[in-house]
């Protein structure tokens, strides 16, 4: 089961383009639904005819059927309910569908593989910023977002009003969802006036290895030589993934591309440490850390990692 918000990803929206296929849209629910069917991104779908859209999240859906049926998509008579979301929506972001398509198509594009395409939406969004109320539109729909796009989310937030952004991400490394965790984290490694570095360093001792991943790659960034003795006790992680983090922390910590230094061992790592350590200042210690959060005793619930 995927995480929604009432917000953007899989909202109700009604437009209307023209398009000549078309399909018919089985639903869970029962409903059967005529018109063209589109992929919107990884969450949602959608089916459009030549006077509406109705956009459906993934986990909504039974199968799509291929056919002739174009339909008619009176959202008033086929989803009252739809059209009530609509009008929420709008309501809440400002925006109306077309606008808030054409964000989410360049958010999509923060979960791109390219760094660079994905700076390219980043200073996109913040531009468009100028003619849309982007801030408000995140703001209410970041909840919704997909851990691979979040910090890109959070980056532009930060951009466009970092006061009332830091909050939220401070919020996110307590959030009870690894992947949400994980992605403030990265954030924090080139936003280090966010939090403390020993904040950043309890993700080492989270019980997700994605999250102590997130939090070596953001101390690497920090390159605080203070945070050496919680890395080389992560040397001994069981996770070979949170192993080699923590080994690309330390070379990156305490080298430079003219002079790298690089060991293979934590013995090695501690030898050098207590060769070093008089340069560094307060060091962070593993055994002192506390989990950025605790599963409450009794709780279950299921996380999907996308």
């Amino acid at each position: 089961m995927r995480k929604y918000s009432n917000i953007a990803w899989c909202a109700v929206m009604a437009i209307a383009p023209a398009l000549a296929i078309a399909d018919t849209l089985h639903l869970k629910d029962g409903t059967s639904l005529d018109g063209a069917v589109v992929k919107i991104n990884d969450n949602c779908m959608a089916i459009r005819s030549g006077n509406g859209e109705i956009v459906y999240s993934n986990d909504e859906i039974d199968r799509v059927e291929k056919n002739e049926k174009k339909g008619t998509l009176d959202l008033a008579v086929t989803n009252p309910a739809a059209l009530r979301h609509e009008q929420e929506l709008e309501k809440a972001t400002g925006l109306i569908a077309e606008q808030r398509e054409k964000i989410i198509a360049i958010v999509d594009r923060l979960a791109h593989e390219d760094a660079a395409e994905r700076s390219k939406a980043v200073k996109e969004l913040i531009a468009l910023n100028q003619q849309l109320d982007i801030y408000r539109f995140l703001k209410e729909s970041r909840q919704g977002f997909g851990a691979r796009v979040l910090p890109g989310v959070l980056e532009v937030m930060l951009a466009l009003n970092k006061g009332e952004t830091k909050p939220i991400v401070l919020d996110c490394l307590n959030d009870k969802s690894p992947p949400v965790r994980a992605a403030a984290l990265e954030l924090l490694g080139t936003h280090k006036e966010l939090a403390s570095l020993e904040t950043v360093a309890r993700g080492l001792v989270d019980s997700e290895d994605e999250v102590q991943i997130a939090s070596a790659h953001a101390l690497a960034a920090l390159a605080d030589k203070r945070a050496t003795p919680a890395l080389i006790a992560s040397l001994g992680n069981a996770n070979p993934r949170v192993r080699n983090a923590a080994l690309a922390a330390l070379s990156r910590v305490w080298g430079t591309a003219e002079s790298p230094v690089q060991f293979e061992t934590a013995d090695e790592w501690t030898k050098f440490w207590n060769e070093s350590s008089a340069q560094a200042g307060k060091p962070i210690e593993l055994a002192a850390l506390e989990p950025l959060y605790i599963m409450p005793e009794g709780t279950n619930y299921v996380i999907v990692h996308e």
